[in-house]
């Protein structure tokens, strides 16, 4: 079995310019998903995906295998997705290779849990789902969540009464951390653009600590990351 590891990686970023290669104890922020990607069992080949030069020499620096990413799919409003079909098109194509799993694993996650990676793709293989992903569960609600108007609170729900946390049903989110999806099913799901539809109908969840889950899409988050990472080390 074939089983490509993506890393997508733009050099521009509206929220925080060149994020992906910012600092962290040391090392670039993309470094950390490498190294990582490196270690997984399962992955057969491992690609960066990108547009960007500065990026592009980091990642080979580390050892991997870079496509470049022509620059229409490197815009702010790009579609992750998009760019994992690029990536297989171009090497079926130019080197007739299919992988049978893609696997999404994005820059700006820096902190992983160890194994975590084939841990998704294993749930993926052993089961008949269209793909798997790292979860974890949220703390706020949207049951409690505000609409600010001008200076007026107005509740995101209307309900008659209070929502206590024990009465509501447990919700999690994408962390960005790994994703593992069948080929067939990314292609499948060309022009589809709602939240995650490039991921399928069947799509199984492996529950992780919310700890793992931080995303590198502020400086802030960069204070919180090498907090984590200096934690996990000792």
């Amino acid at each position: 079995m074939d089983i490509l590891g993506v890393i997508p990686a733009r050099g521009g970023s509206k929220g925080f310019l060149k994020k992906n290669v910012q600092m962290l104890l040391g090392k670039p922020l993309i470094a950390y998903t490498i190294m990582a990607a490196q270690k997984s069992s399962l992955i057969t080949r491992l690609i960066v995906s990108t547009e960007d030069e500065e990026i592009t020499e980091i990642s080979r620096r580390y050892g991997v295998e870079v496509l470049e990413r022509p620059m229409e799919l490197a815009a702010d409003d790009s579609p992750i997705d998009d760019a994992l079909r690029f990536s297989v098109t171009y090497l079926r194509e130019n080197e007739a290779y299919n992988p049978d799993i893609v696997v999404l694993m994005q820059a700006n996650v820096p902190v992983r849990k160890e194994g975590m990676i084939d841990t998704v793709i294993s749930k993926l293989i052993d089961s008949d789902a269209d793909s798997s992903v790292s979860i974890y569960k949220v703390d706020q609600r949207p049951e409690w969540m505000k609409r600010l108007r001008s200076d007026r609170l107005f509740p995101l729900y209307k309900s008659p009464k209070g929502y206590r946390r024990q009465d509501l049903p447990e919700l999690y989110l994408l962390d960005g951390a790994v994703g593992a999806i069948k080929t067939e099913v990314l292609f499948k799901t060309i022009g589809d653009r709602r939240a995650h539809a490039y991921l399928g109908d069947d799509v199984r969840g492996v529950v992780q600590e919310k700890f793992y889950a931080i995303e590198i899409d502020s400086p802030e988050d960069i204070i919180l990351a090498e907090a984590i990472l200096r934690t996990l080390s000792k």
